[in-house]
């Protein structure tokens, strides 16, 4: 009789257990297929996060600091998700904060008539873009399947401090090159500038990347300038420009996995009326010193290029109310070589190098406070981070890198022909 017993007890443990994981498997499973989200990293995006079931998260972005501050933005997202391998996975971005500027709403800064940027990585070397859908309420949706056991997903291919400490050694015994230190950043990062060519030469530019933190469009060009100029060590681009690369503004917000300003809540593309505060905005402050050394040396940048990431591409000129003014003539020129060589290999014309330019209505911007203090002709030049028309896809790293590479071809013409 006890032995009966406990076969029965037996019996009905097995089938329960045969119940319960039939269930959790997927038969009206209360399992979450999703696991969890990594955001401990370099350059990884502050965020809230929670789980809605077994395939979706919601994902909320966060600002820098104030939620209304002029300039708000949450374009950055980076972060690592754990899920089952198979897992169908839907991420819904809330939070998404409209850009903010001069007390009224921009109109355009979400792009919503085409898909907003996103890419996936299985080893964060190669990133593969993926279409998201708007929603109602300023909401994003990503969908797409688990390949593996864990993804990182980005706005756009990461490229961090370390990536630049990597490039930095990499080039540092260039005969071509030289690395002067500047200053440091708000939380005391080392700021740098890379030299490629004599600085006796003839003309010179002056180019600055990731002022804003979500943007690493910048860097993947200012990698693309570096390894052409030293690869073809042009003995015609030697003895007609040198260029002076400001490779990564803003370090403090880049390592932070911030959106836009520095750790005091600067905005590094404005600021630049009067001097810069070398406390509240030491970034800014190192860099117009530089300027002012090389300007002792008798060495006056002949062209100023801040590089950033938008959702349209445009050439922002300063503001000009002389519609014939030297500068703008020059500028035109520069746009016109640019678009030649916008893909020197392939024939093709980049979208963003082909859009068309605006006069910004930001007074003492980047491009406004080095042509009135100065003289220097400067723009800011936006790499569409979105849809590509031209190119029929979403830019890539390697797109962003043979612009740069192109631009020593474009320097080159624009200089050659601004002597005819």
């Amino acid at each position: 009789m006890r032995t009966a017993i406990c076969l029965l007890r037996y019996f009905v443990f097995v089938n329960l257990f045969i119940i319960q994981a039939s269930f959790v498997s997927g038969q009206g499973s209360i399992k979450n297929n999703i696991k969890f989200i990594d955001n401990f990293f370099e350059n990884a995006s502050p965020l809230i996060w929670d789980i809605k079931g077994d395939s979706i998260i919601k994902v909320g972005l966060l600002p820098d600091y104030e939620s209304e501050t002029p300039n708000r933005q949450t374009d950055h997202w980076y972060f690592k998700l754990v899920a089952d391998k198979g897992t169908h996975v839907k991420i819904i971005f809330s939070k998404l904060l409209a850009n903010f500027s001069k007390g009224r709403l921009s109109k355009r800064w979400w792009n919503f008539e085409n898909s907003i940027s996103c890419h996936i990585s299985y080893d964060q070397k190669t990133w593969v873009p993926i279409k998201t859908t708007s929603l109602p309420g300023n909401e994003l949706l990503l969908e797409f399947n688990m390949e593996g056991e864990s993804v990182f997903i980005a706005r756009l291919p990461p490229y961090t401090v370390s990536d630049l400490n990597v490039l930095k050694e990499r080039i540092r015994c260039n005969e071509l090159v030289k690395i002067y230190n500047i200053g440091a950043t708000v939380e005391k990062r080392p700021l740098e500038i890379i030299q490629l060519g004599h600085e006796n030469a003839p003309y010179s530019v002056l180019i600055r990347a990731r002022a804003h933190p979500w943007e690493p469009g910048g860097n993947w060009v200012v990698e693309g300038i570096i390894n052409e100029f030293l690869k073809q060590k042009s003995e015609k681009w030697l003895n007609n420009f040198c260029i002076f690369i400001m490779p990564m503004a803003n370090k403090d917000g880049v390592a932070r996995g911030m959106t836009r300003f520095n750790l005091n809540g600067k905005d590094l593309w404005r600021n630049w009326e009067p001097d810069p505060d070398p406390v509240l905005c030491p970034e800014n402050y190192a860099l117009e010193e530089f300027i002012k050394t090389l300007l002792k040396k008798g060495i006056k940048p002949s062209l100023a290029i801040d590089i950033h990431n938008d959702d349209y591409g445009e050439i922002h000129l300063a503001l000009q109310k002389d519609k014939d003014s030297r500068y703008i003539k020059n500028m035109t020129l520069l746009r016109e070589k640019m678009s030649e060589h916008s893909c020197y290999s392939t024939g093709l014309k980049y979208a963003w190098l082909t859009e068309g330019q605006s006069l910004s209505d930001f007074n003492f911007g980047f491009a406004d406070g080095l042509l009135y203090k100065y003289g220097i002709d400067a723009v800011i030049y936006e790499l569409n981070a979105n849809w590509i028309q031209d190119l029929g896809k979403m830019p890539s790293n390697e797109d962003w890198m043979k612009i740069g590479e192109n631009l020593n071809y474009a320097f080159y013409d624009y200089f050659n022909s601004r002597n005819k």
